[in-house]
């Protein structure tokens, strides 16, 4: 009997042994890597809006908040140009570039003496 090799057999129980462990992991991987863009584009506007924060504490006075509860913009070009921001802005998840003229709606309110920040235009969907 001929020892040097594989029957064919043996090769085939090998080859569905592959097949149905990445049947099984390819999908979860997939997932895996889908809720880390999601993460991570979450973070990314948590970061923006920490910028934007920093931001408003330098220039509040120069932005003019009242008691109107009118909202005011900034931009992320206006975030790179402070320095708060370093860029280019990758969008995790579709892994494009942000445009600068996006913008942050911060709102002050008097009664708590907080301010709100809503970043327009980035989705994490």
């Amino acid at each position: 009997m001929n020892k040097k090799g594989f029957t064919l057999i043996e090769v085939i129980v090998v080859i569905v042994i592959i097949v149905i462990l990445s049947l099984i992991l390819i999908p979860n991987v997939m997932l895996f890597i889908n809720k880390n863009d999601i993460n991570s584009c979450e973070k990314l506007i948590t970061n923006i809006e920490s910028s934007a924060k920093i931001y408003v504490s330098e220039n509040k006075y120069n932005l003019g908040f009242d008691c109107s509860n009118t909202s005011k913009t900034i931009t992320l070009q206006q975030l790179v140009e402070e320095g708060d921001l370093s860029s280019p802005i990758i969008n995790p998840i579709t892994k494009t570039e942000i445009d600068l003229n996006t913008t942050i709606a911060v709102t002050y309110n008097c009664t708590d003496k907080t301010f709100t920040y809503k970043v327009n235009g980035i989705e994490c969907k």
